[in-house]
Order: C-alpha cells, then structure tokens, then sequence
C-alpha cells in the first residue's frame, strides 16, 4: 500500500486483471447499443429535439447560454428571459457540469438542438462506463462490471427521464464512489482528485445532487469508515470534497440571494405531490417496450426492471447460505423466531401498502388493528436487528464491511427517501413523519420539490448491488459463464429496452421579427405555457431580453401577465411600457382571428416594424411609471361581507396576517373607516407573496356618510399586480390611484369569479 504523498500516489494504478482493450470494447458495446435503443434520435439530431418541447427546449437554452456568456459572471447569471426579472439563471438548474461536451458541439456547429442531442445521447455510454469501473474496482471482474453499467445506463428510469437531462446526467455520482472506494483501499492522492472533480461535476450538472450527493456521501463514510483506522481516511476525504465544493460555492450564494430577494419557496404541497408511493414501484413510463405492457403508465415510473433486482436477492441469499460459522442450537431456535416477528411484520407492511389501514377481526372474535406503519417498522427494525446480529455469515460482511450489504442497504433508504416526507397508500398516510422530514430540517432540503429525484442513488445502488451479486452467484471458472453473461445481459436490455425515442419538431428562430442587434426587450404574444418555450431558446440565441420564460421557478408576477395578456389587458402593455420601449411581436400562427395582432397594434404609441409574413413586430415607446400614492392616512375600523371578524387583520400594521374570502366572486367587500372625513387620492391593496390571490376585477368607491357612493377606480388588477411584484417580490403592494375627493369611507368591491382566495393583507388609504 502506498501512502499519500509517496511517488506514485498522484496516478491510479489499473485494478488487478484490468485491460484498456477490454473497456474499449465495453465504451463500443454500450455505445452501439445506445444507437439502437435511443433511435431516431443519431438521424434527426439536428433537426428535432428528443422527447418534446417542454423541458428538452429548456435545457437546450441553458445549454446555448452557458456557451455564449462566461459561466458565473454577472452577465451569466442574468439569463435573457423573464424580463424584467434579475436573475434569472438561478431559476432553475444551470448545467456546467455537461458544458465540456455541449459547449465545444455549439461553438464548432452553431446548432442548438446538436449541442443538447449529443449531450443528451452521451449519458448513455458514460453512465454505463462510469458504473462499469466502479464494479470493476470493487470486483476485479469485467463482467459484473459490464452487467451493472448496462443495467444503470438501460434501466426502464430513463424511459420517464427522458425529457430531464439533468437527472439521466448522473454519471458524477458513480465517479464520486469510485473515488472514495479507490482511496479507502490504497490510499492514493489520486483517487481523491477523481472525487473532487466528479464531486464538482455533478453538483453543476444537477443541483439536487449537492444535497442528495452529500447524504449518499454521509452514509458511505459512516458505513466504510466506522472500522479499523479506516477513519484516518475521513479527514483527506472531506479535505478533497471540500476543496471540489469551492467553485459550488459562489453559485449558491447567489442562487439563495436571489431566491431570497424573490420570495422563492417550495410549497409543501409540491414535495408531496413530487414524493414517490409504494405503489411507485409498480408503474412504467409508456415508452418501456416490455414492462409498459403489464404495468400501468404512472405519476413517478420508479419501476427499475426486474433483472436486477433478482440478481441481487440470490446473490444476497447464496451469500447467507454459504458455510460459515456454526450457530448454536439454542441461537437456531432464536433466529428462527425473529425470522417469524420479522416475516409477520414484513407481512403487515405489505398488507398496509395493497388493503390500507387494518381494524377488524380474526376469527370473529381477535382484534386486528393496524392504521399506521409505525410499529411494524419498529419491530422489522428490532427483530431485523437482533437476526443480523445472530447470523454469522451477515454479522461477519458487515465487520469486513461488504460493499454488497451496503449497496443493498442503499436500495432500500434510497427508495424510502424518494418517498419524502410522508409515505402514503392512495390517500391514506401509513408513515409520518419518515426519514425525509428529519432531511427537511438541514438546511436546503425543504427547497427540493421532488424527491422522486434521488432515485438515481436508488438506482446506482440496485444496479451495483446487481454486479457484485453476479460476481458472488457466478464464477469466472465455470463452463456456463458466459451463457450466463448472455442471458443477464438480454434482461437487463429487455427491461428497460425503449419502444421509440420521440422526436419534436423544436421552436425556430424569427431573424427578422427578432434581430439580434436591438436592445428593445421582447414580448411573444401569446404568452403562455405552450409558447414560452420557444421564446427561452430565441432569447439564448439572440440575447435579447424576452418577457415569456419557462424555468423551474416562475417569476411571482408571471400568473398575473399569463392570464391579463390572455384577456388583452391594455393596461398590462402599458405597464411594460413603463420599465422602457418594448417590442411586441404577434405570432400570426396562434392568432387566427388576429385578436392579438389588434390588441398589440392599439397599445399607446405602438408601430408596425417588422413582419415576415408570419411574425409581425410592433414597436412600443416607453411610457410613464403610474403614480405614487401619498402619505398613508390611519385607519380606525373595518367591516367586510365575508369573515367580518377577521377584517381587522387587514389594516394590523403585518404583511404576514391579513383578511380573505374563497373563492373570490361578486358582491365580496371591505369598507374601510378613516374616523373622518380626509382627502383621499389612492390606496394600496397588498397580497403578501401569494401570487395568484390577487382581485381579479376590482372597484374602488368612496363616501362620506357610508350610504351615498362614488366610483373612484374600477377595472382588472393584472398590471397593478405585475408591477407590484416586480417592485417588491416578496410582499406585493398592488397601487391605485385617482383624482383626489373627500371621504370619510373606503370600498373595495370584487367583481370577478375565480377559484382562488381573494387575499388582502394590509390595506392603506393614501392622500393625494
């Protein structure tokens, strides 16, 4: 063993037995087979886009953008759409860590949907190679090596990945643990290099895995290093992964300032929703060309194949039986009861997971109660225990350590945390809180939306376990070998063989409607889900600002734009005019009736300056800010229509309390009570951060007796809304104006349905 800092620690030897040729041969195979499997996607890619044009559009834009601006300078960070929102890059994922293999395709072929295809197809072969070694380092056997890389890169996962590029881009996370293990077993500097760097690599390609990737780390140093002077090796470890996190760390500071300065949360509605089930595991994404067909198409897919699962309960049985240390009697009597306590609880956690909440009666008579899984789990946990602790074969791989114990333990915590925060059967809760609420008190945790995301770790830890189970169930030495080979190989490809790649028709570019050389911002008419897209990769491209996006977050004003553009709002226009001239440009294409092409075409100002036949641009002078309200005048009381007892929390001084009814609808109001008569000229209306709780027609009336009114202010609030979030993200301040008058009273009226709360906060009567 050399030591750190000896001669020949800088360079990692081959492993026993190891051959280039024979791993070129491997880099063929999984390359081919790639071709085969992914196809049409080698013919069409650079002219469609794999999957479809939601998220691969997306990617494709983020991919051209780290090309074309210098990564992680200011200019970077302020991807060119959402305007007028700052930024924007960190929004969602970044993807530096594929920049060395998308960036060199879009330099030399100025080819978006290359640059992102190939990326995309490279996943393929690297996250089989770099499986492939490590099962290679950990068995010193090519075709358990083989076997675990085929079954990670061609597993039925990527099937619903297919269309996220950063979660098929793990191919850093196997890298990590292959630097771990290399450095854990000869102590090479090396290996720690090889760490840092994949470290960095997948903290850049997929920021889920900083966090997802520092537990899977975590677990690793807690099991492979708690023996012998092993944890003499955890202080050069955190030493290199530390160092690889330095050029994390200027990244996530200003993700979380932005965040910050925009009011950026995650709901935990949406980590529910995003959370794996039970029932997870018994669906399979449509374009799985075996499994698709007996299992149903599902929300997660966590469906992994079935080769490798079977690989590794034999490998983990046959390791068990082999001959080992001989239990006394009186212990056989023991392991056998706990197999029973643990056989019976297994069977109530499986009852619980198909039938739900148990209360009846056996037998007619004998109470049997079960609405939770909480003490099954304890007494699988116990017993389970207990029965490692008198098995000898099990107690003897877990004092060596076995990587097979570990990487099997790892399928089931993994496949447990994509279950987040609360284990559910259909609607019933069977398991709260579980192991992922305690992640959710670390820092960063709470702000990850899917769980479901660290199934990549579940899934390196299934195919791994699978190799190593070959290797104990197979020997190199045995006439059948490799028939044996062949017959894993063919159902590892037939669990997770794809029936087609589809392949979309991407978004063009519009030179002349858009030229690149004008600083006028842009905003694509119409605005919205289907559309938005398109608009991120012209804007990648030619750099100009655009108002549409799409991205992991949306601005919190983006509801309000979406749905006032979508009812031609003229004072939404104005409001964009307001922050300078702005280009409208109507894609004649979605506009059949030429309602938007009308609606742009009558904004203040607005003139005719492009139009290729099917894009037409209208250019929108800049325009006045709306005014500013005056000193706010005290309010001394406050009815309502609905929840008149909560209508006091409206004017308590706090952001964070507030009055609501649901849902909004005609005849709903307030009526605020200034004590007497004053001159009023506006008030604002404010919603906290709840971005769609805004009043979607509003009227304001004053009066000075509370019987006689007058129409102060009356129409939609979308430009009101979209200003005020973009002056004060994280509490939204909606401002209205009007001539001033004399009141005494203040009436807010709603005067639209619409199913969300209309939420009012705090309210200030200003003066002229």
């Amino acid at each position: 063993m050399n030591s750190p800092g000896s001669a020949d620690s800088t360079s990692i030897p081959p492993p026993p037995g190891f051959s280039w040729g024979r791993f070129a041969a491997a880099a063929l195979v999984y390359t081919l087979l790639a071709l085969v499997a992914t196809w049409p996607l080698a013919p069409q890619m650079g002219s469609h886009i794999a999957s479809d044009t939601g998220d691969p559009i997306l990617n494709t834009s983020i991919l051209v953008w780290n090309a074309t601006t210098v990564p992680l300078t200011p200019a970077w960070y302020g991807a060119p759409h959402y305007y007028p929102t700052a930024g924007v890059t960190t929004l969602t994922e970044n993807l530096l860590g594929l920049y060395p293999i998308a960036t060199p395709v879009y330099w030399l072929t100025k080819n978006p949907l290359l640059a992102y295809n190939l990326t995309l197809f490279l996943t393929w072969p690297l996250a089989a190679l770099s499986v492939f070694l490590l099962v290679r380092h950990l068995t010193a056997r090519d075709d358990a090596a083989f076997i675990a890389g085929l079954a990670f890169a061609f597993t039925p996962y990527r099937a619903v990945a297919l269309a996220h590029i950063q979660t098929v881009a793990t191919f850093g996370v196997p890298l990590l643990a292959l630097g771990l293990h290399g450095y854990l077993s000869d102590r090479r500097i090396a290996w720690l290099v090889l760490a840092a760097l994949a470290w960095v690599h997948q903290g850049f390609a997929n920021g889920y895995y900083i966090l997802y990737g520092a537990l899977f780390v975590s677990v690793w140093v807690l099991y492979f290093c708690s023996i012998g002077d092993r944890w003499k090796a955890v202080i050069p470890m955190g030493v290199a992964l530390a160092a690889g996190s330095i050029p994390l760390v200027p990244m996530l500071v200003t993700y979380r300032a932005v965040h910050n300065d925009l009011g950026m949360h995650r709901a935990l509605h949406e980590i529910l929703y995003f959370s794996a089930s039970p029932q997870s595991w018994a669906q399979v994404g449509e374009l799985v060309w075996s499994w698709s067909r007996v299992f149903p198409n599902g929300k997660d897919n966590m469906f992994p194949g079935l080769t490798a699962v079977v690989l590794v309960v034999f490998g983990v049985l046959v390791l068990l039986r082999r001959r080992g240390l001989a239990a006394p009697g009186e212990r056989n009597t023991l392991r056998a009861v706990l197999g029973v306590i643990v056989g019976l609880a297994a069977t109530s956690v499986v009852a619980e997971f198909v039938y739900g909440p148990i209360d009846t009666l056996l037998f007619g008579s004998i109470p049997l109660k079960m609405r939770g899984l909480d003490r099954a789990l304890v007494a699988m946990a116990l017993a389970g225990g207990a029965l490692v602790w008198l098995t000898p074969r099990l107690r003897e791989a877990l004092a060596r350590r076995s990587a097979l114990v570990f990487y099997t333990g790892g399928i089931l915590l993994f496949g447990l945390l994509a279950c987040g925060p609360d284990l559910r059967v259909g609607e019933k809760s069977i398991l709260n809180p579980t192991p992922y609420t305690w992640l959710m008190l670390l820092p960063g945790f709470n702000e990850l939306r899917v769980p479901t995301q660290i199934k990549m770790i579940h899934l390196l830890c299934l195919c791994v376990a699978a190799g190593l189970a070959y290797a104990v169930l197979v020997s190199r030495r045995v006439r059948w070998a490799p028939a044996a080979l062949g017959l894993v190989c063919a159902g590892v490809l037939f669990d997770g063989w794809l029936v087609e790649t589809p392949m979309a028709i991407a978004p063009a570019p519009w030179p002349v409607a858009e030229p690149a050389d004008r600083p006028e911002p842009i905003l694509e008419l119409p605005l919205g889900p289907a559309w938005d897209s398109g608009a991120t990769l012209r804007a990648s491209v030619h750099h100009r600002r655009v108002v549409n996006g799409v991205s992991g977050y949306d601005p919190p004003y983006y509801y309000a734009i979406r749905e006032g553009l979508a009812k031609k709002d003229a004072a939404l226009l104005s409001a964009f005019a307001s922050f300078g001239p702005i280009d409208i440009v109507v894609d004649h294409s979605a506009d059949p009736d030429d309602a938007y092409e009308r609606y742009a075409a009558a904004a203040a100002g607005a003139v005719k300056v492009a139009d290729d036949g099917v894009h037409r641009t209208y250019r929108v002078p800049g325009s006045a800010p709306a005014g500013t309200p005056g000193a706010p005048l005290r309010i001394v009381g406050m009815r309502a229509s609905d929840n008149p007892q909560d209508a006091w929390w409206a004017f308590d001084g706090a952001a964070d309390t507030g009055w609501g009814v649901f849902p909004q609808k005609p005849g709903q109001w307030v009526v605020a009570d200034l004590g007497e008569a004053h001159e009023v000229g506006g008030l604002t209306h404010s919603i906290g951060d709840f971005q769609m709780d805004f009043p979607r027609q509003l009227a304001i009336d004053t009066s000075l007796d509370g019987e006689h009114w007058d129409e102060a202010w009356l129409g939609p609030t979308y430009a009101q809304t979209f200003t005020a979030f973009v002056r004060s993200p994280r509490i939204a301040d909606l401002r209205f104006t009007f001539a001033p008058r004399s009141a005494r009273y203040v009436r807010l009226r709603q005067l639209e349905t619409f199913e969300r709360i209309w939420r009012l906060s705090e309210l200030t009567i200003h003066a002229p």
